[in-house]
């Protein structure tokens, strides 16, 4: 994973999820709950979806890359608008664009689904009451739902997500890389993913992203490996090389470039080129 940043115009953002729009959403889907709490039943809430319009600007912020594995999606696949905090847990966020993000179909199908893992404080979901009037319906909405172009209710929004302590990092929130080792397995021609002991929890966080993500799914750790093969004979060619060597400047582009971040598995190359 690497550290992703959100586009914030309202050229990248469409109308649907900034302003009143998608407050209107959540406020619906309260008053839903309300009304089962009215009768008696449990809440539930059905939610319509609506985020597909997101995807094509969140493929471009993760350069077309799964935002979990960084495998490339487009290729292959149409990827997925995933929701980082599952929209069947948290119902509130179904339509909070700063929830979502790209990733391929294998780590949000196949492994996350609805599972979430924190260590602090749950973030509370709405305060409904049988008894709560549309205003006071309202006026949680503005709380809830930030709109991705006010930075100051995005600020609140991420001081929600640091409180709450997710094991598994939100690459927008989160600045991942500092979190990871990559170790280099010749013999069975894998990398592998594993804690860097000088980051606070991160055994614990490796154990939940390989559980949630399956970031050390074998498929990815034999991909990542030809990747490292790649480039580490590119690297080996370059040392071998005099410096006056035609080529060599066509080398060192090529090098550099696998750090790049639409580059696959830059992450595994920035931690190699730093030892």
């Amino acid at each position: 994973m690497i550290k992703l940043e959100r586009v914030r115009t309202k050229a990248a953002v469409p109308s649907a999820f900034r302003g009143r729009t998608p407050r209107n959403r959540v406020v619906a889907l309260m008053k839903l709950a309300r009304e089962r709490l009215v009768a008696g039943e449990p809440i539930k809430v059905e939610i319509e979806s609506k985020w597909s319009i997101t995807k094509d600007q969140l493929l471009i912020e993760t350069h077309n890359k799964c935002a979990y594995c960084e495998s490339d999606i487009t290729t292959v696949s149409y990827g997925d608008v995933e929701h980082y905090r599952p929209k069947s847990v948290y119902w509130w966020l179904a339509y909070v664009y700063d929830n979502y993000l790209a990733s391929c179909a294998i780590c949000n199908q196949r492994f996350k689904g609805a599972k979430f893992e924190f260590l602090g404080p749950v973030i509370a979901p709405p305060s409904v009451l049988a008894t709560s009037t549309d205003e006071e319906l309202e006026e949680l909405a503005k709380i809830l739902i930030p709109d991705p172009l006010d930075a100051d209710a995005v600020a609140i929004f991420e001081d929600l997500h640091r409180a709450e302590g997710p094991l598994i990092p939100n690459p927008y929130i989160d600045d991942p890389e500092p979190m990871f080792v990559w170790e280099v397995f010749e013999g069975t021609e894998e990398v592998e993913v594993v804690p860097n002991m000088a980051f606070a929890n991160s055994d614990q966080i490796v154990d939940a992203c390989e559980r949630i993500y399956g970031i050390n799914r074998p498929q990815l750790k034999r991909r990542r490996f030809q990747r490292y093969r790649f480039y580490d004979t590119i690297r080996r060619m370059l040392n071998d090389m005099p410096a006056g060597a035609p080529s060599r400047a066509d080398a060192e582009d090529l090098l550099a470039s696998f750090s790049k971040p639409n580059s696959e598995y830059a992450a595994m190359i920035r931690f190699l080129d730093a030892l």
